[in-house]
């Protein structure tokens, strides 16, 4: 007889045109910011957590005991059962049961066993061939009860399908992967998928200061803005102009950040990773909310998220998820408005069939150009900008479908479809001179509709071989883009700073630059293996792709281009019992570039290879996670100057970033939650054609920290208060390859507080959150041009949750 037992386991957009020189500062974290991350994260880690209620408990499908085991820790409870009783057996996992009893129901489903509940825990047994047991018959829907997706009930999530596309539990995962769960989101008031990130390890946000238009976001010293945005696991592809695919952070369940070259999961993407943002869709329990905001820069904001079953089983669940804005931004002419609304459907056609219908439309407009005007190596204060004519508004909307069914206990079949339309209109002018106090100016706009359909089909087998036991998945991916893009330029008038008029007449734009009927296709064939033998996990996958875009452009004629390549992924790590989990993985990926060489041969894609090894740990009993890695990532095919021909680029170019991430995520106690996180990277150029081998790349800073104290008085006299506040250090870094202009580091705060009524006005709910509470406007500079960071904004809120 085996008996175990435990408490709480826990569970463009690209690179803006950029420009002019910064003030030098030293490039090493302060000893005072990494004493005062020690010093507050030291005690804490020693602080008890309370075992959860059943509707906490999330334990991911694979092997039985297992599974078993992992529910003996998370609830504190005696399992006792015979190994050779629930050997070669597996569980589909379980997710907010409301109870004990139904999470061990959901957790045996299937496998003909039941749990016997006795005086001293529960006993494993086969189950009668009739229909009564011992337990209160339940009703449990398939729908929602996917762990890799399930909401997170608090900060720390135990299982991410991002990874590796299926529940693998992430101190199973033999890579660095970082989840934003939806309290963390809501904790820190994100008006944008960059706030709701900032704190995660080895990421930068706001590379390029204040821009509302895109979500600006650098993994590991690499952009991922675009190659690396992904929605419920498929790619949000763009037309390598502006009308890139956006999302709002009031529309999500989490965000995982995948961190390193993953082309056998995503495809084409960045060495530096890739952020999939998870989609809010029907639960079990519906956590109705409607909230008001008000605040600084003129922001008025509604939010709503209802939901819940449709028929007395709950085989069919619905959420609608909305928001709308109307709200100025840091620069008083330009607008921050947005609205979406998001409705979703859950249908559980059968025991082994599910069905998810997601849809989103959304709106969006700020400014087409929402810098400042830049005066020499002086960034003014100064917008160029009209605001009749200044814009850049974009419509979006997308409708989907997950599909999953299970054949048998072995064999599963999903299928994961979206297809998108985009319209956007950017419109903008440019100050390029000025006498006095006069800025003349040119005007541009891009006007572009892009629609787009993606999706990943794939079989999941689970069998053994002998004493190891295998998960294998394949598939095929693909997605396609059309898009239609008119760039024209013409003359402005001239703007006057010191006597300003925003609303003079602007012809529209006549000059063509491109008029572009294009198309961008993406395939990918891929095979991943994940092998548990006892406490050692194995992970194996092969990827194949191919690209073709093809541009028809009236001004500058037509191009084709085809890439392919094949990419690779190992992973080894073992799971002791204490929680420990020590790994290594290997990983490559690659990544179209667009262009020609002096000889009109296209350049060769960009390619990227990881080394990683690294250490998790989650203690038995507590809902904690820490993480260290170590890492090299070394990028190829990078473009340079030809040496024989100056005008042009050549894909010869090679950097290398190496680097160390610490970061600890823990439900310290039920009133208590922390993030803290430490990055620090050597990066460097290591082939170049302009004299800038052995310096440091543009725009990546060395060292990256950030603390998060989130505490909600649940007891007491103040019972009801909540107070969160944190800190993020972003250091410096180069302004241009050379290594002759340094940009400042800077320190960013963020605070909030809430109070929750109790009585009769139970469920409302009022509080503040301000972002960057000190003001700082901070400049980061890029080739010259400068840019300045996001300003304070405090909101007011008013909720009420049912």
């Amino acid at each position: 007889m085996k008996k175990t037992q435990g408490n709480h386991c826990m569970t463009t957009p690209y690179q803006h045109d950029a420009m002019s020189s910064c003030h030098r500062l030293h490039r090493r974290l302060p000893a005072t910011v990494l004493a005062a991350l020690l010093g507050v994260a030291s005690p804490l880690l020693l602080a008890a957590t309370p075992t959860p209620q059943a509707s906490t408990v999330t334990i991911a499908a694979g092997p039985l005991n297992q599974a078993l085991n992992r529910f003996a820790e998370t609830t504190g409870l005696t399992l006792s059962y015979t190994p050779d009783l629930v050997g070669g057996r597996r569980s589909h996992g379980v997710a907010g049961a409301a109870t004990v009893d139904q999470a061990l129901a959901v957790l045996l489903e299937g496998t003909g066993l039941m749990a016997r509940r006795t005086d001293s825990g529960y006993v494993i047994v086969k189950a009668p061939m009739t229909s009564s047991t011992d337990l209160d018959p339940i009703t449990v829907s398939a729908a929602g009860i996917v762990s890799g997706v399930a909401p997170v009930d608090g900060y720390v999530a135990t299982a991410s399908r991002s990874a590796t596309k299926t529940d693998t539990p992430l101190l199973e995962t033999p890579r660095s992967v970082s989840v934003v769960t939806g309290d963390q989101i809501e904790a820190r008031g994100a008006r944008n998928i960059e706030d709701a990130v900032a704190y995660t390890s080895g990421v930068s946000v706001g590379n390029y200061g204040f821009d509302p238009r895109f979500d600006q976001i650098q993994v590991r010293g690499f952009a991922t803005t675009t190659s690396g945005n992904f929605l419920d696991g498929l790619r949000q592809p763009y037309d390598s102009w502006l009308a890139s695919p956006n999302t709002l952070p009031y529309a999500l369940e989490r965000i995982d950040v995948i961190k390193g070259p993953d082309s056998v999961i995503f495809g084409q993407v960045s060495p530096g990773g890739v952020v999939n943002r998870v989609s809010k869709r029907p639960s079990t329990d519906a956590d109705n909310e409607i909230t008001l905001t008000a605040g600084n820069k003129n922001t008025r904001q509604a939010e709503f998220d209802v939901g819940g079953a449709i028929d007395a089983s709950g085989d069919v669940r619905y959420r609608v998820v909305g928001m709308a804005r109307d709200a100025e931004s840091d620069v008083e002419q330009i607008p921050d408005d947005a609205s979406f609304i998001a409705p979703s459907v859950a249908i559980r056609l059968d025991d082994d069939t599910t069905l998810t219908l997601l849809a989103q439309y959304q709106d969006r407009e700020t400014g087409g150009s929402p810098g400042y005007y830049q005066e020499g190596d002086d960034l003014t204060d100064f917008w160029t900008g009209d605001e009749d004519f200044d814009k850049a508004s974009q419509h979006q909307w997308q409708l989907g479908w997950e599909f999953e069914h299970r054949f048998n206990d072995a064999l599963s079949f999903s299928q994961h479809t979206r297809y998108q339309d985009i319209s956007a209109v950017n419109q903008y002018t440019d100050g390029y001179d000025n006498v006095g106090s006069v800025v003349e100016r040119t005007a541009s706009g891009i006007y572009e509709d892009t629609s787009s359909v993606v999706t990943d089909n794939r079989l999941t087998g689970e069998f053994n071989t002998g004493a190891l036991e295998h998960t294998l998945s394949g598939g095929v991916d693909y997605s396609y883009l059309d898009y239609d893009v008119l760039y024209a330029y013409g003359d402005a008038p001239s703007i006057d700073r010191d006597d300003p008029d925003y609303h003079q007449h602007i012809p529209a734009p006549d000059n063509l630059y491109a008029d572009i009927d294009g198309r961008a296709e993406r395939t990918g064939v891929y095979l991943i293996d994940q092998i548990a033998l006892g406490r050692w996990r194995f992970s194996a996958g092969l990827r194949h792709d191919w690209a073709e875009d093809v541009t028809r452009d009236a001004v500058s004629g037509n191009d084709r281009q085809k890439d392919d390549a094949g990419s690779g992924q190992l992973g080894v790590l073992y799971a002791f019992d204490n929680g420990v989990s020590p790994y290594l993985s290997y990983a490559t990926s690659f990544e179209p570039q667009s262009g020609t060489d002096a000889n009109g041969n296209h350049h060769a894609p960009s390619e990227g290879r990881q080394w990683e090894a690294g250490v998790k740990y989650q203690p038995p009993g507590r809902d904690l996670l820490l993480t260290a890695a170590v890492y090299q990532i070394e990028q190829t095919n990078v473009l340079t100057t030809d040496p024989d021909n100056r005008l042009y680029s050549v894909a010869t170019g090679e950097q290398r970033i190496r680097g160390l991430e610490l970061e600890l995520t823990t439900d310290l106690t039920r009133e208590l939650s922390m993030t803290a996180a430490y990055t620090v990277n050597d990066p460097e150029i290591t082939k170049d054609n302009d004299g800038n081998t052995g310096n440091t790349p543009v725009n990546v800073s060395e060292h990256l920290a950030s603390l998060w104290l989130d505490y909600d008085i649940d007891h007491g006299p103040l019972r009801g208060v909540g107070l969160a506040a944190g800190a993020r250090y972003i250091g410096s870094s180069w302004d241009d390859a050379e290594n002759t202009h340094e940009n400042d580091s800077y320190t960013l705060v963020d605070a909030g507080a809430h109070y929750d009524f109790s009585g009769q006005l139970e469920g409302v709910r009022v509080g503040v959150d301000a972002h960057n509470l000190a003001d700082n406007r901070y400049i980061v500079c890029e080739g010259g041009y400068c840019y300045r960071g996001s300003g304070r904004s405090v909101l007011g809120s008013l909720s009420y949750h049912w």
